[in-house]
């Protein structure tokens, strides 16, 4: 079996997001495969040790810092975006540690901090890559393509600050979206030229129920939830305006239930929001995924930015509960199947509330494409057709 080095800025048990969990379950699946994996991340030091089977090698970071410490000044974060995008620092290392662990194929995962040069030495060693687009960082130094609303193209700071991005993905052999809107994307602004394009969704799914746990249509008591950060990109106003919208002989019979952080300041100010207005609320913080959703009628995913995947979305019909989504980036895509569960604006929002707690609208829970057993082929279809 090939020997799969997986790159990435960091590796369990240090979490920034859904990529690292994305990661962590990838180098797994594969090692079940069959596959001999070992991961090289970003740390505060120099460390290595095995989780779950797989070799973990942590190289130090070498930058101004690394960038899952927050909180780093405007110039700062300039410089470490200038430094990152094709970091000469790293390069040296990157290749002693390839050499040494002698992959068949490298995929890198997340690239932030292990910088975009990896791809060079990688072809300089003559070894494939292949990479996973899990977000815009390498279009946008913000990595979410978003400034007041969803960037129609790429600005003239984010080209200037991404052109060694763009220039060294010229060397990858195999490109990864989690999404065909995300892969697109980049497609679309001249990135991966040379590559084979690859849709494979992200597992996320780990235990899926027969039938919903919770049932709030019995007693009058609906429950409607958004899981995640709650920021302003998420679109949790859209979601708690459309509730205020419905009427009220039915509003009275809904409670929001709201899991995930986010800035306190801008909680406070949802929490008064929410006081202001005639219905039901809950703010219950950080939650298991599994624990909020069983709690649910319906899962509502307000996002107003592009989201590149939408992991809550699969998790949620992993747990046979609803997803209403809106028509931004990846999540039509999620949401194929149950396309009257799309929303553009917070009427539409309403009206499917509406049509779903008077039973006109019913979910298709198609898991398939979620599930391991698909991902686990669609990978296995990838790595076994390069020609090494």
């Amino acid at each position: 079996m090939k020997k799969i080095l997986i790159v990435c800025r960091s590796y369990y048990p240090n979490i920034g997001g859904g990529g690292e969990y994305s990661t962590k379950t990838l180098a797994e699946m594969l090692l079940g495969i069959g596959y001999k994996v070992e991961v090289l991340t970003i740390y505060n030091e120099d460390v290595v040790n095995e989780i779950s089977g797989v070799k973990i090698t942590r190289i130090k970071f070498k930058n101004i810092y690394w960038s899952m410490h927050k909180g780093k000044g405007t110039f700062n974060k300039i410089l470490w975006h200038l430094i990152d995008s094709n970091n000469l620092f790293l390069k040296k290392t990157l290749a002693h540690k390839i050499e040494e662990i002698n992959p068949d194929v490298l995929i890198s995962s997340t690239i932030e901090d292990v910088s975009s040069i990896i791809w060079k030495v990688a072809k300089e060693k003559g070894i494939r890559s292949v990479h996973i687009i899990r977000s815009y960082s390498l279009m946008c130094v913000n990595a979410n393509m978003f400034k007041d609303d969803n960037c129609i193209n790429q600005c003239s700071s984010c080209k200037i600050m991404t052109l060694s991005k763009k220039k060294n993905s010229n060397y990858v052999d195999d490109v990864v979206g989690i999404s065909r809107f995300v892969l697109e994307k980049h497609i679309q602004y001249g990135y991966f030229p040379n590559a084979r394009k690859h849709i494979i969704y992200n597992s996320c799914i780990e235990d899926v129920l027969d039938k919903r746990k919770y049932d709030g249509f019995l007693d009058c008591n609906f429950k409607i939830g958004f899981l995640g950060r709650i920021h302003k990109t998420k679109g949790i106003e859209c979601l708690i305006q459309s509730v205020n919208n419905i009427p009220e002989n039915l509003r009275r019979c809904i409670t929001i239930l709201v899991a995930g952080d986010g800035d306190e300041n801008y909680i406070e100010e949802l929490k008064k929001l929410c006081s202001s207005m005639q219905f039901k609320y809950e703010f219950l913080g950080n939650l298991p995924a599994s624990k909020f959703l069983d709690m649910l009628d319906v899962l509502v995913v307000p996002s107003q930015w592009n989201e590149p995947f939408g992991r809550v979305i699969a998790e949620s019909m992993g747990r046979k509960v609803p997803v209403i989504g809106s028509a931004v980036g990846g999540i039509p895509e999620l949401l194929s199947f149950n396309k009257d569960f799309l929303f553009s604006t917070d009427q539409e929002l309403t009206d499917i509330l509406i049509k779903y707690f008077e039973r006109k609208l019913s979910f298709n829970f198609n898991l398939e494409r979620f599930m391991d057993e698909s991902i686990s082929k669609n990978w296995i279809g990838l790595l076994d057709e390069m020609e090494l």
